[in-house]
């Protein structure tokens, strides 16, 4: 195992802080799961806890034997009295591998208040890495950069938290301004193809990212993940409701700037229509999917959000 990563001390907001990802290991851990008072409304109640049905103690249902089904779960005395094939469902003890999809592309190096996107998913990410090591599933994940992936196969212990996290704090400091690489909405549908392969079936994939180039590919990437996979999107904004009036902004994606004047009506509209289909879009797919879909905001600690445990409505709604 490599040691942590060293580089200057981070800049509150911009850059992950290399010590405070390890430090929500214990936070994480008083982190109901879900919140003691969560409505039944809430993203993650019966979620991130739900069971496996598999080979374990406790007997739950006889079913009929479908391909791929373990040969040793047969009952042949129920398969014999019904005529068909019959299978032994058991509750099987609860270890299942956790991916953390974790968005690092330039794309997510943006915020207007508190902490850029790419540190809020670095942040969020460790925090629910850390929280399901500590209820003894395997975790491990991908880390989505612009020009590559980077891959840690989930596997029991810390060694492979340490690992992911590693990486994020990597390319969350290779992040700049006038980075030299071109933007890479494609990478989003890469790392689902790339997931698709790995985690076929009972594991728990939780996707942090801004979701920049979602394609009719990556619905379908992530139809055929949900079928068989507690899946869960988080998605990272900006909330429109704390936009601070008057303020003007200059964003580039490394070879353009584009100027932002928050004073004009007319801009902030158009910013918050295109915020709100982006997110419409991704409640259309928690209601084609099944998923979950728990937004995350720039301004508030992502330790609060999801110990909170959002529902599905936005900030303003909530408030209301």
């Amino acid at each position: 195992m490599t040691g942590a990563p060293v580089a200057a001390p981070a800049a509150a907001g911009v850059y992950v802080d290399w010590q405070r990802l390890l430090g929500f290991e214990f936070a994480a851990r008083r982190v109901r799961w879900p919140p003691q008072n969560a409505s039944a409304r809430s993203l993650l109640a019966g979620r991130h806890r739900s069971r496996v049905r598999g080979r374990g103690l406790d007997f739950i249902e006889l079913r009929q034997y479908l391909p791929g089904d373990d040969t040793r779960a047969i009952d042949w005395r129920a398969s014999a009295r019904t005529g068909r094939t019959q299978v032994r469902v058991y509750a099987e003890e609860r270890d299942r591998p956790t991916w953390l999809v974790v968005d690092q592309r330039m794309s997510m190096f943006f915020a207007r208040r508190r902490a850029l996107h790419s540190v809020v998913a670095a942040e969020a990410a460790a925090v629910w890495g850390w929280r399901a090591l500590s209820g003894g599933d395997r975790v491990g994940g991908i880390v989505i950069a612009d020009d590559a992936l980077d891959e840690v196969v989930p596997r029991r212990g810390r060694r492979s938290m340490l690992a992911l996290l590693e990486r994020v704090t990597a390319r969350n400091r290779a992040l700049r301004a006038d980075s030299p690489l071109p933007a890479a909405p494609a990478q989003l549908d890469a790392a689902m193809a790339l997931l698709a392969r790995q985690a076929p079936r009972e594991a728990v994939v939780a996707v942090f990212s801004d979701f920049d180039g979602l394609a009719d590919t990556t619905r379908e990437r992530l139809l055929a993940l949900a079928r068989h996979n507690d899946l869960v999107l988080l998605p990272v904004w900006d909330d429109p409701a704390t936009t601070t009036p008057g303020v003007r902004l200059v964003v580039s994606d490394g070879s353009r700037q584009l100027p932002i004047d928050h004073a004009d009506r007319g801009v902030t509209a158009r910013l918050a229509e295109v915020a709100r289909e982006r997110m419409e879009r991704l409640r259309g797919l928690r209601a084609e999917l099944g998923c979950s879909v728990l937004p995350l905001y720039t301004g508030e600690p992502a330790l609060t959000q999801l110990a909170r445990g959002l529902d599905s409505r936005p900030a303003a709604a909530r408030r209301g």
